[in-house]
């Protein structure tokens, strides 16, 4: 009878702990492939309908010397190549970044529209870094805030060159 009793007892714990492998190797199977389902590649960023502005010649002059305005334009460009790695990196990488640039802005450069401009690119950035960070966000909001960073990049170079617009056709109004 305990002979009965043991071998029916080893049997139904074979029994539990074979099902329970079989279940974890379907969750890995589903994780993985939710993982490829959620990976933004160029494809994905190139798809991004906005308008980019580029820099006039007089804007790209100005900003020459600006070191930080041109590392973030460097990593704009990797990401736009599908690179996310400096993104979703440490976010005090980013706050520093944000930071230096602010501080080491061109005295022609400094409008309270183009403060305007990097204050919003600073919010848009820091969303961005905080939602590539996280697993479960879905690759529709990741790739919506990939947008509007690149959105926000371009309104700022866009409006460098209205205020370098602005200043040749200053025209003298009679008095």
């Amino acid at each position: 009878m305990m002979r009965i009793f043991l071998v029916a007892f080893l049997s139904f714990c074979f029994l539990v702990t074979s099902c329970k492998r079989e279940k974890v190797s379907e969750v890995t199977e589903v994780t993985q492939q939710q993982k490829e389902d959620n990976t933004i590649t160029q494809k994905d960023i190139e798809s991004l309908r906005y308008d980019d502005y580029g820099l006039s010649a007089d804007s790209q002059k100005a900003v020459t010397d600006w070191q930080r305005f041109q590392d973030l334009n460097i990593q704009t460009e990797v990401l736009k190549n599908g690179d996310l790695s400096y993104f979703s990196g440490d976010p005090l990488l980013i706050t520093t970044l944000m930071q230096e640039m602010k501080g080491q802005m061109p005295k022609q450069l400094r409008s309270n529209e183009i403060l305007a401009r990097i204050t919003a690119l600073d919010t848009k950035i820091q969303k961005l870094n905080s939602l590539l960070r996280i697993d479960n966000i879905s690759k529709q909001e990741k790739l919506q805030a990939i947008k509007e960073y690149l959105i926000t990049v371009s309104n700022l170079n866009l409006q460098m060159n209205k205020k370098f617009e602005f200043e040749k056709n200053n025209i003298l109004k009679p008095e």
